[in-house]
């Protein structure tokens, strides 16, 4: 069993070795010239202040505005409903959806309604 361990731990280190220097035909190191790694290829200075200029003037998406609070109901028949500021929301037919005077789904609860 100790014969099997130190022979696939021989074999390991022999191929991290291999793995490190090329070798040539011989078994000696191959001379391998080193890499040049330079700054990428941006463009010129204008255009890189260009793309800068057009990163600082993007817009900013705009922040989503907040729901609109409840509106007190005053009166509701079967037609519709009206609010404390005399508004009337037609009814869908269904008893609580109802449609703004702009034209927005609203929907009641309890003595408020809520549009979307």
């Amino acid at each position: 069993m100790n014969r099997l361990v130190i022979l696939v731990a021989l074999t390991l280190a022999i191929s991290d070795v291999a793995a490190q220097a090329p070798v040539g035909p011989a078994g000696s190191p191959i001379a391998v010239p080193p890499i040049r790694i330079g700054p990428p290829d941006v463009g010129s200075g204008a255009a890189i202040g260009r793309r800068v200029q057009e990163q600082e003037q993007a817009p900013q998406p705009a922040l989503p505005r907040p729901s609109p609070a409840p509106v007190p109901l005053s009166n509701c028949n079967g037609g519709g409903c009206w609010d404390s500021e005399g508004n009337l929301y037609n009814s869908t037919g269904d008893g609580s959806r109802f449609v703004s005077p702009a034209g927005k789904l609203c929907q009641t609860n309890g003595k408020f309604i809520y549009c979307n």
